[in-house]
């Protein structure tokens, strides 16, 4: 690989550092720098705690490039004689979100994801085997779990896989919430699932259109498999939604529908740019009652439809909606009636065959999905018994397997310490990077 840096220097009184990479030049604040420095360990002490820190700001002494390739590393000598080394590519990734561009080529940055249209779409399918398989090499194995995980997690892929070549149910454990076929790809793939309140370790929610989880569907449209259940995120009503979901299909057919949020959002920013602000502002109560647990769980939370980034407000993370669930906006008096119509037009948008995909699920179809980016409904059931086997992962569990991986892989280029304060788009960014150069 060609050398990640090309120059760099520090100002005259040693406050900023500029570096050039082959791709763009930018300038860091020297405080930052040092703030970020991880060589003796991402852990801080009472004492190197940034909040524990003087109000003046330190100054650069002298810098310099070192290594060659991905092993390249900028030297900053402190102005108490110490020096840090910071990683080439760990620099180049986080540069901006946090440095002042001073020029950029064509192309250096990714464009915004847009998400998909039915028309556009092509589900990946990604075999059981290589999901379960366990005789790789490590990194192999690491590379190829990060490669899966991606059609799933990255934001400029459809966000959904159907998973093939899978082993024969036993239906009696799926029927009784356990022994799935859809926790067992689950937990192969991040390497456990969410632990519900009430259901316990392991077990699974399943839609079904009889027996005795036919009985969930009083007041919980999401059981009901005689209800149209529109498009909609899951734990849309929890405070952290689970961020990935997978729904398997036992036995009877149903037409099943998915929309990706990217795809819609920027529909609405070309149709009504006005009305896009409001689902990042304006807050929405959503709530149920699940009266068919021995005490009945009530759960609700409050928040906007959009959650961005840290650090990166057009970049979106989460999608939280549910039409079923959502019992009122609450938006300031002057701005609700714009507010309910940015709803209204983007559930219209929703329901568009250009937008919404529509699928005929059948006994031993498996999609896996990421949450966040990606909503699902179920327009009508066709064939009883009908039951679904739906089975989810939270946030947490997915960010730590995905970043877990990437250590693997890039502990060989950059120390692990400088890894575990990136955030998740700038370490797939560094994957992208080093894989691509080395």
């Amino acid at each position: 690989m060609s050398n990640i840096i090309l120059n760099c220097k520090k100002c005259t009184h040693g406050n900023k550092v500029s570096v050039e990479f082959t791709d763009a030049e930018f300038t860091f604040h020297a405080q930052w720098l040092h703030d970020a420095r991880c060589d003796d360990g991402p852990s801080k002490n009472a004492t190197t705690a940034i909040c524990q820190q003087p109000l003046s700001t330190v100054h650069v002494e002298r810098v310099r490039v070192s290594g060659q390739g991905v092993k390249m590393a900028l030297e900053v000598t402190w102005d108490d004689g110490l020096t840090s080394k910071f990683p080439a590519p760990w620099l180049r990734v986080m540069a901006p979100l946090v440095a002042k561009a001073e020029s950029t080529q064509t192309g250096s940055e990714r464009p915004k994801p847009k998400g998909w249209l039915v028309d556009s779409l092509k589900i990946p399918e990604i075999s059981y085997h290589d999901i379960a398989r366990k005789d790789l090499p490590q990194k192999e194995h690491d590379l190829k779990a990060i490669e899966i995980l991606d059609k799933i997690l990255d934001p400029s892929l459809p966000g959904i896989v159907k998973v093939v070549g899978l082993p024969k149910p036993n239906v009696s454990d799926e029927r009784n919430h356990i022994n799935n076929i859809n926790t067992k790809v689950l937990k192969d793939l991040f390497g456990s699932v969410f632990i519900h309140p009430i259901r316990g370790t392991d077990k699974t929610f399943n839609v079904s259109s009889h027996g005795s989880d036919a009985t969930r569907a009083l007041g919980v449209p999401n059981y009901d498999t005689t209800q149209l259940l529109l498009p909609h995120s899951d734990h849309a009503f929890y405070d952290t939604p689970i961020q990935a979901q997978g729904f398997y299909i036992l036995e009877g057919t149903s037409l099943n529908t998915w929309v990706s949020i990217p795809a819609a959002l920027a529909t609405l920013e070309t149709e009504a740019p006005h009305l896009l602000p409001h689902l990042h502002t304006a807050p929405m109560a959503v709530g149920r009652v699940s009266r068919f647990y021995g005490a009945p769980l009530y759960q609700a939370t409050v928040d906007t439809p959009i959650t961005s980034q840290p650090g990166s407000p057009d970049q979106l993370k989460r999608f939280r909606w549910h039409p079923n669930l959502t019992g009122s906006l609450l938006a300031p008096y002057d701005a609700y009636a714009d507010a309910r119509l940015a709803h209204q037009t983007f559930q219209a948008i929703l329901r568009r065959p250009t937008h919404q995909l529509t699928r005929l699920l059948a006994p031993g179809d498996l999609y896996v999905w990421d949450n966040f980016r990606l909503l699902h409904g179920r327009e009508q059931v066709l064939q009883v018994p009908r039951t679904g086997v739906g089975q989810c992962v939270p946030e947490q569990v997915v960010h730590d397997r995905y970043r877990a991986l990437c250590v693997g892989v890039l502990r060989e280029w950059v120390g692990e310490d400088w890894l575990v304060h990136m955030p998740m788009p700038q370490l797939r960014e560094m994957l992208r990077l080093v894989e691509g150069g080395v």
